[in-house]
């Protein structure tokens, strides 16, 4: 049975009945939880009903929204007083505000903006027991207290359910521009990188387009007319490569975060992209049907994407490139796959170190294990 509840109250009754009768429950933000690892639950709750923005202050430059509300129905309200919000995670149309907190998504902002994480001024949420539990502020410099939002960020859902969400904004940009470097090999990607770390600029985004035989490289400048063309005059005088500006990037970038059966993301310490390349990336690239790959060279984060016509290949290139990813301090997670896949692969890998307090949490949040069972790394 899908519970839709409309409002924070609401939601908290409903929590509290199916606590009493000792069901387990999946949150979503749609008709069914999603997720690398979303197992059978007795009952779903959705937020789609939970869609309003609460309270808007552009003075501020500080927004409450409820869970359910799209990142593009945000964005267009922000829009509205020229201001946004600093996270663009793929398919926004269909990604509501409360799935990309649960599940840390991004996308090339993450480079000069961070994650959900670093946004996050407040929050609201509904406990498995039905308590509503309040943390952070309206304020950005309000910092007392235990940091319940920066703890949710990332826990799909296992931990309770986000309610509102308050974030910090940033104005738009009064201008941008987008450098293409083509024909790039993993080399190439990280001497622009350490080029630009080295010269101090700030690229709002970097992200890199695989084709299976080279990357092309998009870096993106936003902020005051002049400081933008001052730090593109710098990179290009510096990078000293063929440059264009293919437009056709963008689509491509959101095509290979959402197309394709099988999603993995891969990642490394940042100083191996090289390395990512030959061991992760060339490999699943490889033995997936129809593959795109992007990668966040300034992270050593790829996102692949495809097909799984040869499920033996897929398997064994997935069990190599994760051997080598967690040899190499990384993490190599599969976010959808189809049913063949998750029947012979987890999704999350090895438990982190920190696996011990991560369960101690679990236990404090949700004593009976009833949200999401199972839907996170080591069986959480």
């Amino acid at each position: 049975m899908t519970h839709a509840p409309a409002s924070i109250e609401e939601a908290s009754s409903v929590f509290r009945d199916l606590a009493a009768k000792g069901r387990t429950l999946g949150i979503t933000g749609a008709s069914a939880p999603g997720g690398p690892a979303s197992g059978p639950v007795d009952e779903i709750v959705s937020t789609r009903l939970l869609n309003g923005i609460v309270d808007y202050v552009p003075a501020d430059q500080i927004v409450t929204v409820e869970a359910g509300a799209t990142i593009a129905r945000l964005q267009a309200t922000l829009r509205e007083c020229k201001q946004r919000l600093a996270l663009d995670p793929p398919a926004a149309e269909h990604t509501t505000v409360g799935g990309t907190v649960a599940t840390a998504s991004y996308g090339p902002l993450r480079t000069r903006y961070g994650t959900a994480r670093d946004l996050i001024v407040g929050m609201t949420i509904v406990r498995a027991d039905g308590t509503v539990a309040h943390g952070g502020g309206k304020v950005v410099k309000n910092v007392a207290g235990f940091d319940i939002p920066k703890l949710m960020a990332g826990t799909h859902g296992t931990l309770a359910m986000i309610g509102t969400v308050t974030f910090r904004l940033h104005p738009l940009p009064e201008a941008a521009t987008q450098v293409v470097f083509p024909a790039c090999d993993p080399a190439a990607l990280r001497a622009l990188v350490t080029t630009m770390t080295q010269a101090q600029l700030e690229p709002s985004a970097v992200y890199a387009l695989y084709d299976g035989s080279a990357y092309a490289c998009a870096i993106r400048f936003e902020g005051f007319p002049a400081g933008v063309a001052a730090q593109r005059a710098t990179l290009l005088r510096l990078a000293q490569r063929e440059h264009g500006e293919d437009a056709t990037l963008e689509s491509e970038h959101e095509a290979a975060r959402t197309g394709g059966a099988l999603k993995i993301k891969i990642a490394a310490a940042a100083s191996m992209v090289e390395a990512l390349h030959d061991e992760g990336i060339v490999p699943l690239h490889t033995a997936l049907a129809r593959a795109r790959t992007v990668v966040y060279p300034s992270i050593a984060t790829a996102f692949i994407s495809g097909d799984c016509d040869d499920v033996a290949s897929v398997l064994r290139a997935l069990k190599a490139a994760r051997a080598w990813a967690e040899r190499a301090g990384g993490t190599l997670i599969v976010e959808e796959a189809p049913a063949a896949i998750r029947a012979a692969f987890d999704p999350w890998g090895s438990p982190p170190p920190s696996f011990a307090l991560m369960r101690a949490l679990k236990d404090r949040f949700d004593p009976s294990h009833r949200l999401n069972p199972g839907g996170f790394v080591g069986g959480l």
